[in-house]
């Protein structure tokens, strides 16, 4: 105020104009017009209360009326009880939960799904989460082959009790992809967990050795990678996360083995859960048919071509994959024929992991984002989830698919750490091993079932020279088995149970910023 009186005098005139060169300095100094000086002061924080107000994204649960009970094992008195399943998972994860934490807050410049998504698409993420992997090559009894990577190696990390997550990835993806490593170093770095990374045929440099890549509806690749780690760590308890179309084929598997499941739970993100609903909503929007249909029709596209000759005598025409452009060409000219649907609408009908949620005897948690422009909000199985007492329908307005960017100037996945969250809250419900635990199925020997190492070892170095993966290639001669039969739950009465968060917080935060402003303003003037 000092130097601007000594500028402008008691009126403005021409010349103090010329020598304040901004106009606002001349209206905060003017002595009619005290009130502008603090207005001016606080209109940057004004504004960025109203931009965070309107990004920041609360989130909201939806499940059962009458969840399911869980044991819980108490390793001091040695003793087990019961508990509410939604409550404890409340307790547990606060950023599931804790009005004041369970928000997600975008990054400001990119505040809708469509910009999240690019971002998760097209950043380079390989100076963040440097994972060293320990590879193993499995054959399935059609003579394909499907890889595991492992978080620790096991030979850093030898087989023991130690609880193990499982991981899928998505469309075309690996566990090179970050949203993986992401969740992969939070459990082995800083919680000490052992983690497994599911890589389908042909992905993540997995060489194609049948006529047959993966889709949405095929669960045997995963059964026998399961039966696999079982054997391999027959006293660890195992938990799964699944990503976008991974999370679509970890559900649908959650269902089939119903009771006989040998996950505790599973974690579900950005599942489309309804692929014929997930495919018209994607053609129905101008950026879905001109950039993400082609864009995942072209990473299809891609691996077939890279692997054109397994399919050279086979019932899919190359030529005709090679004109493709959308997602439905591809799967219209090899995914229903590969997997012997009649039509490519059928497929994605009977793919669809929404209608197998009712089958689900796990906890599982289904995170995502009302705004993700791929595994739409119309889709979601809101109904399904709740009528079934273990599932639990985490949602936030924002996000994008598999993005929930934060930060503005380093930016992180906000989404790690409620996955962390529930996958920790299920392994410590009851941290005995597997042997020690009344209510997990001992790990079966099946001489049919048994794995043979053939003692190759092959070392790689990835381009930047930081990961490293050993290689040791298993001959697993499976039998085919049918699916296990639906099992019909009764249920109670279902009612909606959303928790809506209050915006308490965020009137705490504006006058936080503004009050001690005007009070030092209101002072000054006195």
């Amino acid at each position: 105020m000092d130097s601007f009186s000594s500028i402008l005098g008691s009126m403005p005139s021409l010349e103090n104009l010329i020598k304040a060169q901004s106009g606002s300095l001349v209206l905060a100094s003017h002595p009619d017009k005290p009130l502008l000086v603090p207005c001016l002061i606080l209109l940057p924080f004004l504004l960025f209360s109203l931009v965070r107000l309107g990004t920041t994204s609360p989130v909201v649960l939806t499940h059962h009326r009458d969840p399911a009970m869980i044991r819980l094992y108490n390793p001091r008195t040695g003793k087990l009880k019961s508990a509410d399943l939604m409550d404890y998972i409340k307790k547990k994860c606060p950023s599931l939960s804790d009005p004041a934490r369970s928000l997600f807050r975008p990054t400001l410049w990119m505040a809708n799904g469509h910009l999240q998504t690019a971002y998760a698409a097209y950043r380079d993420f390989d100076e963040t989460y440097v994972i060293n992997y320990d590879r193993e090559l499995l054959s399935t009894p059609d003579g394909g082959t499907v890889s595991i990577d492992w978080a620790p190696s096991l030979i850093k990390m030898p087989a023991d009790d130690t609880p193990t997550l499982v991981l899928l990835h998505g469309l075309t993806g690996g566990s090179h992809e970050s949203y993986i490593r992401a969740l992969v170093e939070t459990m082995t770095r800083d919680h000490g967990y052992r983690c497994v990374v599911f890589n389908a045929r042909a992905c993540a440099n997995t060489e194609l050795t049948s006529a047959q890549l993966y889709c949405g509806s095929w669960t045997e690749d995963l059964r026998m990678v399961v039966k696999h780690i079982r054997k391999t760590l027959p006293e660890a308890k195992l938990m799964s996360a699944g990503f976008s179309l991974g999370a679509n084929i970890l559900m649908n598997y959650m269902g089939e083995e119903g009771d006989n499941c040998e996950f505790l739970g599973a974690m579900s993100v950005g599942n489309p859960f309804d692929l014929m609903g997930t495919c018209l909503a994607i053609e129905r929007g101008y950026l879905g048919r001109k950039i993400y249909s082609p864009a995942m029709g072209g990473n299809l596209r891609r691996i077939f071509l890279k692997h054109s000759k397994m399919f050279e005598n086979s019932i899919v025409d190359v030529e005709a994959v090679k004109r493709g452009v959308t997602i439905r060409d591809f799967d219209e000219q090899v995914t229903r024929r590969v997997f012997k649907y009649r039509t490519v609408h059928e497929y994605y009908r009977m793919a669809s992991s929404s209608q197998r949620i009712l089958d689900i005897k796990r906890p599982f948690l289904c995170l995502n984002a009302l705004d993700d422009p791929i595994a739409v909000a119309e889709c979601l199985p809101v109904d399904e989830i709740r009528e079934n007492p273990f599932g639990l329908l985490a949602t936030t307005s924002r996000g994008g698919h598999l993005g929930w960017f934060e930060g503005f100037w380093s930016q992180e996945r906000w989404c790690t750490r409620p996955l962390a969250e529930f996958c920790i809250a299920m392994f410590e419900a009851d941290n005995r091993p597997v042997s020690l635990t009344p209510s997990m199925r001992p790990a079966q020997s099946n001489e049919g079932n048994e794995s043979h190492a053939t003692g190759v070892t092959i070392r790689k170095q990835g381009s930047d020279g930081a990961t490293t993966m050993h290689v040791r290639h298993i001959d697993a001669e499976l039998e085919q088995q049918q699916q296990q039969q639906h099992r019909k739950a009764n249920h109670h009465s279902h009612h909606p149970n959303e928790l809506q968060k209050s915006s308490a917080w965020t009137k705490k935060s504006f006058w936080a910023t503004i009050l001690p402003l005007v009070v030092y303003y209101l002072m000054k003037r006195r």
